[in-house]
């Protein structure tokens, strides 16, 4: 019957119900028959005493109206004799009305008997008394009145006595009726305390103890101990769970014992692929322990013959950039999805070695980091074929410089006449052959300046600026351009701006750039701002325009080689001058952004430390 979880709960509380409940009925009849008790000794006894009572002080006022009545006296003055003669027959009638015990009814008849003559000889004394024989009436009170009334008081203080000793009878009763009361709840509660604990303690034994176990041997097993089984001691949920987790643990085992041999297999095949791998690979976990690492990163930091896993990042690849990188990407400090790395360099005797850092967090399923991956990626030859680049770019721009001079030349003495005059067609040939000379003199001279940029060939001269001496100096030559166009151009240069330390002649440069680009895309009727402000241990440059915006898609790409967007493009840009303002900003430890919407303008800010680290 009891062979589920829910009929052993259901009835348990039954029963606990149901004895509760007897325990309350039995608690009620006791009390309601203690209550009945009390309620009949008030029906049957007091109001009997009441009565007498009532009765035996009207039959003193009677006998003080007579007595004064028989002095000649006031009939008020002792009270009316009728008056109290009513009192008296309204609480004998109370008397009869009550149901009294059984010795009271020839008692009750008795005090009716001698209330009658007492009644007939009261009515011969007030004859007299209405006679004038005050004396006759006065002496008739004392031997035929006083005698009756006496009679009659006692009687009704015998009823008196009866029914005070039948309340002192019944309050007796009733304090044994209280006590068996209290006894019965007391027992009644006691043995279902009793039969509450037992019930309890069997639903203990029978369902949270066995679940406990269950419980606890799930958790061995979770970690890890899968020879474990429970005993099956019923057939509720708890046994059919039981014998269910004996039946999962069995297959786990056989599982294990089966795939055990494929992941030794899997793990080793991933080893091999870490090991073939020819860039460098670093594996922490999430406490920047070394979980794996293959050999190129073995002989970049010379630990070959050396057991790394499991010891710090740290205490293995003693370089602070490694650990610094890792620290990051472990402190979700930055981004790894987006981040910009700089190359790492390495000098292995003779040879520079230049390598790529990508990073990666690793995160479980619950999202909590597990590791950081490292991959540095070897980009030597790269950068070889990029010096390369650079330099021949350097020679070609040399080289391309004299004869585009010398063109030049040719075609400013044609367009001037000095060989001769030129007629209207010959003059816009010359014209248009002079801005492509111009054009490409721009070209070679932007391509030379950064190829020596890239190579590290510029020669810097650092020095203390002013630097609101530097802007409005720079600013100044350009104020031509900007009223012939029709666009304004305004400054924001607090007085107490730091000094900083860096070439004149490629800052100068830089900011020229950026302020002839929003001249360039800023329409007649607009504004250009320039504003320069501390920024902690740096100074921040902005140039802002009214102009026509950039896509957002674009704002990375403003800053490569040869790229222009947006319809301003004029002849002789080819896309190199923020692409040169980047290296000059990047070269002193700066960075260069630009914030634009399309329609809305432009601001392009740079910032540099005011006392950079040695250029080379």
């Amino acid at each position: 019957m009891l062979k589920t979880i829910r009929a052993k709960v259901v009835w348990t509380f039954a029963g606990l119900v149901t004895l509760n409940l007897a325990a309350g009925f039995w608690s009620i009849y006791n009390f309601y028959a203690l209550g009945s008790t009390v309620v009949t000794i008030l029906r049957e006894n007091h109001q009997s005493v009441v009565a007498a009572e009532k009765m035996m002080q009207a039959l003193e006022r009677q006998d003080n109206a007579l007595l004064v009545r028989s002095e000649g006296e006031d009939p008020t003055v002792g009270g009316d004799f009728s008056e109290n003669s009513q009192v008296f027959v309204y609480w004998q009638n109370e008397a009869v009305r009550s149901v009294g015990i059984p010795a009271e009814e020839p008692l009750r008849d008795s005090i009716q008997s001698a209330y009658l003559r007492y009644a007939a000889v009261a009515d011969s004394m007030l004859l007299r008394v209405q006679q004038g024989a005050f004396s006759g009436a006065k002496q008739y009170y004392y031997d035929a009145v006083r005698p009756r009334s006496d009679r009659l008081r006692n009687l009704c203080f015998r009823l008196f006595e009866i029914n005070q000793s039948a309340m002192f009878n019944a309050e007796a009763r009733t304090h044994s009726i209280a006590n068996q009361t209290a006894f019965g709840t007391l027992m009644t509660a006691v043995i279902t305390l009793i039969l509450s604990i037992i019930a309890t303690a069997w639903l203990i034994n029978g369902v949270v103890t066995p679940a406990e176990r269950l419980t606890e041997t799930v958790k061995q097993t979770g970690r890890g101990q899968m020879d474990l089984k429970i005993d099956v001691l019923s057939d509720d949920e708890i046994g059919q769970l039981s014998r269910e987790f004996n039946k999962m643990t069995e297959r786990l085992r056989r599982f294990e014992q089966m795939n055990i041999d494929q992941i030794l297999s899997e793990k080793r095949k991933s080893e091999a692929v870490v090991r073939s791998i020819s860039d460098g690979l670093i594996l922490t976990d999430a406490g920047m322990r070394i979980v794996q690492i293959n050999q190129p990163v073995m002989e970049l930091f010379n630990l070959a013959g050396e057991r790394v896993e499991g010891r710090p990042v740290a205490t293995c690849i003693r370089d602070d950039r490694i650990g610094a990188l890792i620290g990051e990407a472990t402190g979700g400090l930055s981004n790894t999805a987006e981040q910009k790395l700089s190359l790492l360099q390495f000098e292995r005797g003779d040879r520079v070695l230049y390598y790529r850092p990508k990073l990666a967090r690793i995160l479980d399923a619950e999202g909590s980091l597990y590791g950081v991956l490292m991959l540095l990626q070897d980009v030597t030859q790269f950068k070889e074929l990029d010096r390369m680049k650079s330099d021949f770019i350097a020679t070609l721009s040399h080289e391309f410089r004299t004869p585009v001079t010398s063109i030049n030349m040719t075609v400013d003495i044609l367009h001037q006449g000095i060989l001769g005059s030129l007629n209207e067609r010959q003059k816009e040939l010359i014209v248009s052959a002079r801005e492509d000379c111009v054009r490409l003199s721009k070209l070679a001279r932007e391509l030379l300046q950064l190829s020596k940029l890239e190579s590290g060939r510029v020669q810097w001269t650092n020095e203390e600026l002013d630097l609101r001496t530097l802007v409005e100096s720079t600013l100044r030559p350009l104020q031509l351009q900007f009223a012939e166009k029709g666009v304004s151009l305004t400054t924001d240069l607090p007085s107490d701006l730091p000094r900083l330390v860096a070439d004149e002649q490629q800052i100068s440069w830089v900011i020229t750039n950026l302020v002839t680009n929003a001249l360039k895309y800023t329409g007649k009727g607009g504004s250009v701002a320039v504003h320069v402000r501390p920024a902690g241990p740096s100074i921040r440059l902005e140039v802002q325009d009214t102009g026509t915006g950039i896509a957002p898609e674009h704002l990375e790409a403003i800053f490569d080689k040869f790229v222009q967007v947006g319809p301003g493009s004029t002849p002789g840009s080819v896309g190199l001058g923020l692409a040169i303002a980047k290296e000059i900003v990047e070269m002193y430890g700066g960075r260069i952004w630009a914030i634009s919407e399309p329609g809305a303008g432009s601001t392009f800010s740079f910032e540099i430390p005011l006392k950079p680290a040695d250029i080379m």
